[in-house]
């Protein structure tokens, strides 16, 4: 019977000015030792009698609720935040990475490529307009969208570190460069 009151948020007037969520309950020599937690969130102890105990179960004035791990809700939450926002964010990338991307960089990526229908382009711009950046953004935008799950890119052979560097450290995107030396047999 003092088990049903775990979890149950009750209201005990002489011990207490507002109402308490029961953490424990035992019974020690016909009285009832109750660990509770206030609205506050302080950790405290109280004691009832049997008869206060009957009279509690029988009122029944607030329903019982379910204590959660924090850092489990935390997570759960976390995750949902996540998965859901870039339908909120429009620049949802820009947020998670460490560029502060120039205008028509971000032209390119939210109003040019990521509205079609069948995304398919090949970055191609002057030298120093940011493609790296635009690479990026759409990269990540499409992994946080899961429309992608795999990328190849082709940069020039002294542009490939660089490439794989400033990926890794701008949007956290790890990439394996592939050269000559990886395809040849024997």
């Amino acid at each position: 019977m003092v088990e049903q009151l775990i979890g149950k948020r009750i209201f005990l007037s002489d011990q207490f000015p507002a109402p308490i969520t029961v953490e424990d309950a035992e019974i020690i020599d016909g009285t009832i030792l109750l660990k509770v937690r206030t609205l506050e969130g302080s950790s405290s102890e109280a004691f009832l009698e049997l008869e206060q105990l009957e009279s509690i179960l029988a009122s029944d004035p607030v329903s019982t609720n379910t204590l959660v791990n924090p850092d489990s809700f935390f997570l759960y939450i976390e995750a949902n935040r996540i998965k859901n926002a870039f339908a909120y964010d429009p620049h949802f990338a820009v947020s998670l990475s460490g560029v502060k991307p120039l205008p028509h960089q971000l032209e390119a990526v939210y109003e040019r490529i990521l509205p079609q229908v069948r995304i398919r382009f090949l970055l191609a711009d002057d030298l120093g307009a940011g493609k790296t950046i635009m690479a990026g953004l759409l990269i990540k935008e499409l992994k946080l969208r899961h429309i992608i799950d795999r990328v190849l890119i082709l940069t020039p052979a002294p542009l490939t570190v660089q490439w794989q560097d400033e990926l890794r450290s701008k949007f956290a995107e790890t990439f394996e460069v592939i050269n000559s030396s990886l395809v040849k047999i024997g």
